[in-house]
């Protein structure tokens, strides 16, 4: 059984954290379109569902490690950052990112609430979250090196930077 909790383990962080890659493309994708005047309800559904199933497959990345037989972790090493005493900083960075994650779906769901501009300030604290899972995997995971997770973050974001630059640029032109 310790290998299927491993295994269930390392399956379900790496695939919330592909699902928060995307979501995060396709939010950055979304605002692209926007800045161009361009529809993007769609975009803007997959980008939630994608943060949706992020955080949904993040809690039984928790789950699964509450029920570990080999390395069984306590509630309250899970939910406290620095509780832990396995890679305590590195444990520390994914709760917070948690928190982060939670907050970020809550205040999306709330926009109308909280109001947009209140929202917008809220949803700009969203590279933190980026950054803590991603060095949280790096420093506990194995199943990334480094330099690949470098290259697949850092690709999309200098196209969607050219792709932001065009749409000023052809603004600019425009007038």
């Amino acid at each position: 059984m310790e290998t299927f909790e491993w295994y269930a383990i390392r399956a379900t962080g790496t695939v919330a954290y592909l699902l928060l890659y995307l979501a995060v493309l396709t939010g950055l994708y979304s605002m692209v379109q926007k800045k161009r005047k361009k529809k993007i309800n769609g975009i803007i559904h997959l980008h939630e569902a994608l943060s949706n199933w992020s955080l949904i497959l993040t809690c039984g990345h928790l789950g699964i490690l509450l029920i570990d037989s080999y390395f069984p972790f306590k509630l309250s090493e899970v939910l406290i950052p620095f509780a832990s005493g396995y890679e305590t900083f590195s444990m520390a960075m994914g709760t917070i990112a948690f928190y982060f994650l939670i907050i970020t779906i809550l205040t999306s769901k709330f926009r109308k609430k909280i109001g947009y501009q209140r929202w917008r300030k809220l949803h700009a604290l969203n590279p933190i979250l980026y950054i803590l899972v991603t060095l949280h995997g790096l420093m506990s995971g194995t199943d990334f090196q480094g330099t690949i997770l470098a290259v697949v973050n850092i690709a999309p974001l200098i196209v969607m930077a050219g792709m932001l630059l065009s749409s000023k640029k052809k603004l600019t032109e425009a007038h």
